[in-house]
């Protein structure tokens, strides 16, 4: 193997003052780039020692005369080295053996570049100085063109080390079907111009319109001509789309017991505040006790920020690995070499890395960073909803990169290139040349495109760029063209490979959606060649450790195999130790599973019978029949979550794709775990922690096998080798009385017939609930809610339940209890209006609120001359979903409701001591002010008005003409009339005089007449 070349004349030296005594071992780390001390981790340094020598020269300043020939200079150290600074005139050799070489550091001119090669000399059998040129090894050559085809596929394929977690649709969001067993579902929906108007409640009804993500049928329906504004329609629903993200769910091989699993959900997600010695703390404030009254920070909120914070440090971390190698190293040799250079008028090559030609704080560089930190910023100050938007048209491009099929654009491509001997045969061959010529042309742009991922990527964005910034006119001659070009797609069988290929419509977003779309593409365009270029650099600069390293083992394996030996032991015992945990819940998870299965196994059958083409993702409840909590009814319930519709369900566990496969819910994964039966494995953290203990008795027992023998085989020297077999042994010991000496008792089987399991088992079910996102509503049909058709008597339950499960406020008022108001039985309930039973005492009386039978107004009164107490409910239990579709110009304006008046704060307390519902106008349209107590038409006695009721309001409410359900006389109602007065005293007495001077609330007239 020939490693240098015989050369003649020195050229000039890159450092004339450094020489380098080597064998032949130390020629091969001459081949290697100079920091291979840092890249092997310095496994390549040892045996490599530096050592300092000052030389005096006889004559004084002899060497005077050579100051301006550095070559001569050089000779003359170097010959005074080789001959062991005896006297040239003796003509020795010197005590360096034949292998043995003095070699420097040359710089040669390669057309205008500096060439730094190594030149080594010695003695040859003739006495004479014979230097050779340090030349790289063929195998050097492999394997610097390795690193750089590593290079070439990282910048091709850098999309691919993006998590597909974050944008594939089965990870970020799969459809799954539930089918609503018996009768449909009545679901109430109100589309609202003002939700304020349907009381306290309304926000955790209401769904801003523009806001909800997908609902495609739903928005459709809620849109038609049909659908009028603050009308509330019964809809009927059968099916539910339910948007699952693939992390909620287990397969029956899949358990999140991993250390990373464990890692990843405790501190990063921070589930460690579920533990219940830490949920007191991470859920209380910060400040503790001292808080003056600002808003309320938790514990837990703070850890989540800092293990955001530290996961953004961690992901830095390789880039901050690399510029500490740089800055450390390679930074001072790049500037020897490039001061040489210079000295000699040359010009510096490209090192192969762009960090080492420009440096890690070159303007390219730093305008990467600014550009890291502005994405950071932006990212971090957004809402959820702005989020959604900026990720859009990225997350559709990487989810169209990454679901087309790379096998299929090869068999298209293998199906065109044997087109000819498909058409014409044999003659085929004559053809093939200047056809493969035009294949060529047409296929390799279109496999780039496909088969690359970092160009498929950056076309498709900017496609999109050029979608939204193309002129409508020339769209038009685009389409025009494209049509034009389509018999030349059919005859190269485009669509084998371009089928369902599409790109956004410009035409479905707005002027400034438009404008904030072009910002993202542009954002995320230089973000990811930002990311690509760094990326490159740092996968390749982890290659070359790896590579180093390896190389210093191969070097040194006498001296290193010992501590890798231990490592190795260490990590396969860390493995194997943790794997045990990961196993006894793998088993446990399975045997859950097949109960769970077996529980519905005729629904799962009858689904799976279908084909996978023809069959949908499906969701099933399940109940378990053994056990004393039987739910009555598991209906689904829906709620709204952060504006968007959740399905919040009780016993939905187990989920079926369209491949048949079962998934069961994480969540409840982590709920069967500790069941009241001796074969749950019981908490995973006891387990980890019990695994954790076991680990590091090994590691104190290897640990004292490894410092016995190095101390003994230095002090007996003893080889390298037996060192190495002694340690192996003594690392096998804690194997053999793991796997030999102690018997494994293993996972254990779990009796599933046990009266014990079974009725813990279904326990556990019919107590599991869980929300899901919505995807979608399938309504079967919808009509106008008509109040007439509910059934009255509903209104003297005293556990009245809402269309959708909800504990409904209609019935008796909150001021009653025991029959009475206030626990006394002498109290009834007044009529408000004449009605067949002529205002019996005890009689509930229901009135229209504005024209709308969500709005309850009722009075009692004791029959004996006693208070009378006026109750007005304006919440719309009823309502299931408000659609949101207000602006600022129907948004009506609630002085109360501004700043200076403190929400929550006791002053909205009832007096007698309960919290009724607050009261808020329903209908804008017949609201008046009046600021005079002159329409007080208050008849004897006392009237209890709790100043909580009516504290959000300061309107006339007059009310239209409604008929009564509960009034069969209508003419007998229109003579009643009532009047109230809101002040701040709780009791009004005989007449309005009483409060007018100490009255510092407007007058509130609420009448009725026909």
């Amino acid at each position: 193997m020939s490693t240098g070349r015989i050369c003649g004349f020195d050229p000039p030296a890159d450092k004339p003052t450094a020489l380098f005594p080597v064998t032949s071992q130390g020629r091969s780390l001459l081949m290697l780039d100079e920091t291979y001390d840092l890249k092997s981790l310095t496994t390549l340094a040892i045996g490599v020692e530096k050592l300092e020598v000052n030389l005096t020269d006889h004559p004084i300043r002899c060497l005077r005369k050579f100051e301006d020939r550095e070559e001569e200079t050089l000779r003359i150290v170097r010959s005074s080295f080789l001959r062991d600074f005896a006297d040239p005139n003796q003509n020795t050799r010197g005590s360096l053996s034949p292998d043995e070489h003095i070699c420097s550091k040359h710089v040669e001119d390669d057309g205008g570049y500096a060439h730094f090669v190594y030149r080594c000399c010695r003695f040859d059998q003739d006495g004479e100085i014979v230097c050779l040129d340090v030349i790289e090894d063929n195998w050097i050559k492999v394997l610097l063109t390795l690193i750089i085809i590593i290079k070439v596929l990282v910048v091709l394929y850098s999309p691919m080390f993006l998590p597909e977690t974050l944008y594939r649709i089965k990870y970020v969001a799969a459809q799954y079907l539930y089918h609503l067993p018996g009768p449909a579902m009545t679901l109430k929906v109100v589309v609202s111009e003002d939700p304020d108007q349907y009381g306290p409640q309304a926000k955790h009804k209401c769904v801003r319109l523009e806001e909800l993500k997908n609902m495609e049928v739903f928005k459709t329906m809620v849109a038609s001509s049909n659908w009028q504004t603050e009308k509330i329609y019964e809809v009927k629903v059968k099916d539910v789309r339910l948007s699952v993200k693939a992390r909620r769910l287990l397969s029956k091989f899949t358990v999140p017991v991993s250390i990373k699993s464990i890692l990843y959900n405790n501190l990063i997600r921070c589930r460690i505040r579920k533990l219940e010695p830490l949920k007191d703390c991470c859920n209380s404030n910060i400040l503790g006790r001292f808080n003056p009254g600002i808003k309320m920070i938790k514990w837990h909120h703070c850890m989540k920020w800092f293990a955001g914070l530290c996961l953004m440090v961690l992901i830095s971390t390789p880039w901050i690995l690399r510029i500490y190698g740089y800055f450390t190293f390679e930074d001072i040799t790049r500037d020897r070499q490039v001061e040489a250079a210079e000295r000699l008028g040359l010009e510096i090559k490209y090192p192969g890395s762009i960090v080492l030609y420009l440096s890690p704080v070159h303007g390219l560089f730093i305008f990467i960073y600014i550009i890291f930190i502005i994405d950071s910023l932006v990212y971090g100050v957004l809402s959820k909803a702005m989020k959604e938007k900026f990720k859009h048209v990225a997350r559709d491009c990487l989810r169209d990169m990454r679901e087309r099929s790379r096998i299929a654009v090869v068999a298209w491509m293998t199906k065109l290139l044997v087109l000819p001997f498909t058409v014409f045969g044999v003659l085929g061959f004559l053809l093939f040349v200047p056809y493969l010529i035009l294949l060529a042309v047409v296929t390799l742009p279109v496999a780039a495109f496909y088969i690359f991922p970092t160009l498929n990527l950056s076309i498709r964005l900017l496609i999109n760029l050029f979608i939204f910034l193309c002129p409508d006119k020339l769209m038009n001659k685009c389409r025009s063209w494209h049509g034009k070009f389509s018999s030349v797609r059919e005859r190269f069988s485009m669509h084998d490979v371009t089928a369902n290929e599409s790109f956004i419509q410009k035409h479905s977003y707005t002027r400034g959606g438009v404008l904030l779309q072009l910002v993202v593409i542009l954002m995320v365009l230089i973000s990811f060649w930002s990311v690509t270029l760094m990326l490159m650099e740092i996968v390749t600069f982890f290659v070359e450790l790896l590579v180093y390293t390896f190389m210093g083992v191969i070097v040194n394996a006498g001296t290193i195999l010992q501590y890798v030996t231990v490592l190795f032991l260490l990590f396969m015992y860390s493995k194997n130790t943790f794997s045990r945990v990961a196993n006894l819940y793998q088993a446990y998870h399975g045997v859950i599973h097949r109960e769970l299965l077996g529980l519905i196994k005729e629904e799962i059958d009858e689904v799976a019978k279908q084909e996978a083409t023809d069959q949908e993702n499906t969701a099933f409840i399940v109940q378990g029949e053994s056990s004393s909590n039987t739910p009555k009814d598991v209906r689904p319930r829906i709620k709204i979550k952060e504006n968007q519709p959740q399905w919040s369900t009780q016993g939905m566990l187990v989920f079926l794709d369209k491949y048949d496969t079962p998934y069961t819910p994480e969540k409840f994964f982590f709920e069967t775990i500790d069941l009241n039966y001796f074969g749950c494995p019981g908490p995973i953290y006891t387990n980890v922690l019990a695994a954790l203990w076991e680990f590091l008795k090994i590691v104190l027992f290897l640990l004292f096998i490894f410092i016995v023998v190095m101390a003994f085989g230095d002090a007996y020297q003893v080889s390298t080798t037996n060192q190495l077999l002694a340690t192996v042994v003594g690392g096998f010991v804690p194997f053999l009385f793991r796997y030999i000496f102690v018997s494994d008792a293993g996972v254990g089987d779990i009796d599933t017939k046990s009266i014990q399991f079974i009725t813990e088992f279904h326990r556990i079910i019919n107590s599991y609930k869980q929300a899901w996102g919505v995807f979608d509503i399938v309504p079967v049909s919808y009509k106008e809610w008509d109040y007439k058709d509910d059934d009255v008597d509903a209104f003297d339950d005293t556990s009245p339940v809402d269309g959708n499960g909800n504990r409904s406020n209609f019935g008796p008022s909150n001021n009653v209890t025991g029959g009475g108001i206030n626990g006394d039985p002498s109290d009834s309930i007044s009529p408000l209006l004449d009605s067949t039973r002529n205002g019996q005492d005890g009689e509930f009386s229901r009135l229209e609120v504005g024209g709308d039978p969500g709005g309850l107004l009722s009075i009692r009164s004791s029959g004996m001359g006693g208070s009378t107490v006026i109750s007005i409910d304006d919440s719309y239990p009823d309502v299931d979903i408000i659609v949101d579709v207000s602006t600022s110009k129907t948004r009506r304006f609630n002085a109360l409701q501004s700043k200076g008046f403190e929400k929550g704060s006791t002053s909205m307390l009832d007096r007698t001591g309960h919290n009724p519902p607050i009261f808020k106008p329903s209908n804008p349209n017949i609201y008046e002010r009046s600021q005079s107590l002159s329409q007080c038409n208050l008849t004897s006695g006392q009237v209890e008005l709790p100043f909580a009721r009516l504290v959000m309001s300061s309107y006339i409410t007059r009310f239209p003409s409604v008929e009564n359900p509960r009034v069969k006389d209508q003419n007998a109602a229109s003579t009643r009339r009532v009047s109230l007065v809101l002040c701040s005293e709780a009791v009004i007495g005989d007449s309005c005089s009483s409060c007018a001077g100490k009255s510092p609330g407007q007058g509130l007239s609420l009448s009725r007449s026909h």
